[in-house]
């Protein structure tokens, strides 16, 4: 029962995420729901111990955060250019914004492999296969949960 209405709950939400689609990135009580459901499906799927769980989920959260702040800043990045677009600057206005943006490829690369590199070091390979394939499937089952949702919403108009 328990779980049904956690479905439930979740399936609200992401009607919640396709409405808000065009806002900022998702934030919020709905975002929490989605990340706590996922932190326990991860858990389950990875078999994790209190300590391994304790430490794997650290470093998840610590990646997590850096990820947020590199997307914020190609946010903001991407919010310049709207502004430089409605001003109808120069071409190499433009391209200092752009480069910027290209610049932050580098670190993502970087986030990405130490995060691979530390969870090396917590999980065995089998686990660490199991959460990248998990990872994977997660957001694109949620992504298809959404573009269902989004399709039955259409239908009912």
């Amino acid at each position: 029962m328990n779980r049904l209405l956690f479905l439930i709950s979740l399936t609200t939400l992401c009607v919640i995420i396709v409405s808000a689609q065009d806002q900022l990135p998702m934030r919020g009580p709905a975002a929490e729901r989605i990340e706590q459901f996922k932190k326990i499906q991860l858990m389950e799927k990875l078999q994790l111990d209190e300590t391994t769980s304790i430490r794997f989920f650290a470093r998840y959260n610590s990646h997590q955060e850096d990820l947020r702040k590199l997307n914020q800043k190609r946010n903001e990045l991407i919010d310049e250019l709207q502004v430089l677009r409605r001003r109808n600057v120069s071409d190499a206005e433009y391209k200092k914004v752009l480069s910027e943006l290209r610049d932050l490829a580098d670190p993502a690369i970087e986030i990405r492999q130490k995060y691979f590199d530390d969870l090396g070091s917590i999980l065995t390979p089998k686990q660490l296969a199991e959460y990248l394939i998990f990872e994977r499937n997660f957001i694109q089952n949620l992504r298809e949960i959404m573009r269902e949702m989004q399709r039955d919403r259409r239908g009912r108009r």
